[in-house]
This record gives structure tokens, C-alpha cells and sequence, in this order.
């Protein structure tokens, strides 16, 4: 019969498992889970597999470590117990931590540097003679982010089953908070979408292959897309300042939201009614998140702000505004 740690151990297995069945990309925390199982050694395990004094332990402030690392340590074995929890198994689940990214403001591509940097990535023609699926799939790639405001991981693992050209529906699953959407398409991307597809993927494809395939067939990875982003900054003559300081890939995401409240205002949209939309359209867990993006709205455009006062009265927080985005 095996011994409460081995039932942990096999629990935490089946987790991480089921995370990568759902292709989500969990290597990071898979790394840590490890560890808090080397950890958990030291303590007793009773009748709750993850007890209050090993999370607890594990939680606890390291050092000089900040916030973000500390929550990266954290939030997987939260995720565990939560996972523990919903099989009827008890587990205690730590406290979430806030604060990670309290302090940073999003890069706002302006409507002439969004021009400049897909058309840079038309231009670049990098390894084209060798596989020149590459010259059209990266662009593609940009573009979806921004004009669907998906998050990179979402556009990277679209098969070809997800991307409804025919109705105009992209359908996303197992989401950043394991939550399945719809997003509807644009007309005119939708076009662009059908080219590209006619182009580049072949007819009868299997539709469990990537929509963005690699040269060998498989899906993208995240720091080979964040690369040919950073190529094609540099190509549009958009200077990026550093590790933490954007403009990030995910700030295409941002743009979009704020030019989508930007309109909504300026056509006179119910700004009380846009919010859960815009929330629903990208995939936040709280209206909390999308809200952040009036005041962000209104900072870049002062001549809105006004109408944005009348709408909705009052302006929401920063403080953890960009944890959960």
C-alpha cells in the first residue's frame, strides 16, 4: 500500500499531466512542484496531503525575492491543492499573493508604429528560401494578437479545428485560468486569415495540427515567437528598453483593449456595458482587469476623458491591475 507522500507524489503527477493534455505549458511550475515535493519531505502528512505548516513553510518570504517570484513559487502549489480539493481530497490552499506586477504600465503602440511593425514583419525575409511557411506565419501571428487580442500562448497553440473561417470564430481552449472562449472575427481578418490558410496550409490538412505550424509540423515555441518579435521591433525602428521595460509582445494585447474602449467611447458606447464585454472578449477572470483600461484610456487620451467621467464615475486602481492579464 503505498505511503501518504507517494499518494502526493502520484497526485502531483496526474496534475502536471493533465496540464499538458490540455497543452498548456507548464514547465516552469512543473520545476517548482518538484521541488515542494523534495520539500514536504520534511514534514508530516496526516490526514491533509498538503498541510497548513508544509504550504505555509514553502510560502514564506525568501530573502530579497520580490513579489512576482514569490507568486511563481507559490501559485502551482495553490494550483495543486485546488486540484486536490475538487477530488474530494483535503489540501490546504495558501493565500494568493498580489502585487507582482503593481507597478507596471503597459506599452500603447501608437496607430503608425502598429503599421510600421507589421510591415516589417511582411519585410523580413529571414530563412525564406528554406521554409517560407516562416515569412507568412510570424506576421499572421502578430496580427492575431493584436486584432483578436489573444495572449501568445492562446495563438501559439491553435490548431487548425479552433480557427472557423467559415462562420468567423476562432474557438480558444484551456485558457491562462483554464477557461474556453469564442472570439469572433473581424470581416477583413477573417479575409486575411482564409489567404493565409490557402496559402500555407494544405488542403485536407489534419485538423489537430497547428494552424501556425514550425518547419517540422509542430507548434511554435513562446521564446522563438518573443525573438522574431524582438526582430521586427528593431526593423520597424521601435526601440525596446530592456528586460521589464516593453515594449513586451503582450503589449499588442494592451493596445488593443485600450483602441477597443477608445472607439466604444468615441461612438458613444455605454462604457458600464463595454467592460464585461471587453472582459468576456479576452479572457479575464475578474471585470477588475479590464477596467484598468479606462483609466489607461483616459491617461492617453485626455479629449475622452470627460465622457469616460459621465459613463462610469469612477476610475479604478492600478495595484495589481496587470497580475492575472
Amino acid at each position: 500500500m503505498p505511503t501518504a507522500f507517494e499518494r502526493l507524489r502520484g497526485y502531483r503527477d496526474d496534475f502536471i499531466e493533465s496540464k499538458h493534455a490540455g497543452g498548456i505549458g507548464y514547465a516552469r511550475q512543473e520545476i517548482h512542484l518538484r521541488k515542494f515535493l523534495d520539500f514536504c519531505a520534511s514534514y508530516p502528512i496526516g490526514d491533509s496531503l498538503l498541510s497548513k505548516e508544509a504550504v505555509s513553510a514553502w510560502s514564506a518570504v525568501r530573502g530579497t525575492e520580490d513579489a512576482k517570484t514569490r507568486s511563481g513559487r507559490v501559485t502551482p502549489v495553490r494550483q495543486l491543492a485546488e486540484y486536490l480539493n475538487r477530488r474530494g481530497i483535503p489540501a490546504y490552499v495558501a493565500p494568493k499573493i498580489h502585487g507582482g506586477n503593481s507597478g507596471f504600465v503597459p506599452y500603447i503602440f501608437s496607430n503608425r508604429e502598429l503599421a510600421r511593425l507589421f510591415a516589417a514583419a511582411d519585410n523580413r525575409r529571414e530563412n525564406i528560401l528554406w521554409h517560407p511557411n516562416k515569412h507568412y506565419a510570424l506576421p499572421m501571428m502578430m496580427r492575431m494578437i493584436y486584432a483578436c487580442g489573444m495572449r501568445r500562448s492562446e495563438v501559439i497553440r491553435l490548431r487548425i479545428r479552433d480557427v472557423d473561417l467559415n462562420d468567423g470564430i476562432i474557438t480558444v481552449l484551456n485558457t491562462k485560468f483554464g477557461k474556453d472562449r469564442l472570439i469572433p472575427l473581424h470581416t477583413e481578418f477573417q479575409t486575411q486569415l482564409g489567404d493565409y490558410r490557402g496559402k500555407e496550409l494544405a488542403e485536407g490538412a489534419d485538423p489537430n495540427s497547428p494552424f501556425f505550424p514550425t518547419p517540422s509540423g509542430h507548434f511554435y515555441s513562446s521564446p522563438s515567437v518573443y525573438t522574431a518579435f524582438r526582430k521586427f521591433l528593431a526593423d520597424a525602428g521601435i526601440s525596446h528598453g530592456g528586460k521589464d521595460n516593453g515594449p513586451r509582445l503582450h503589449d499588442l494585447r494592451h493596445t488593443a483593449a485600450v483602441n477597443c474602449l477608445k472607439k466604444w467611447v468615441r461612438d458613444g458606447g455605454d462604457i458600464n456595458a463595454a467592460v464585461p464585454y471587453l472582459a468576456a472578449y479576452l479572457g479575464h477572470t475578474h471585470f477588475r482587469h479590464s477596467q484598468v483600461y479606462l483609466r489607461l484610456t483616459a491617461d492617453m487620451f485626455p479629449d475622452i476623458v470627460s465622457k469616460i467621467e459621465r459613463k462610469f464615475n469612477v476610475f479604478p486602481v492600478w495595484e495589481g491591475a496587470y497580475d492575472a492579464d
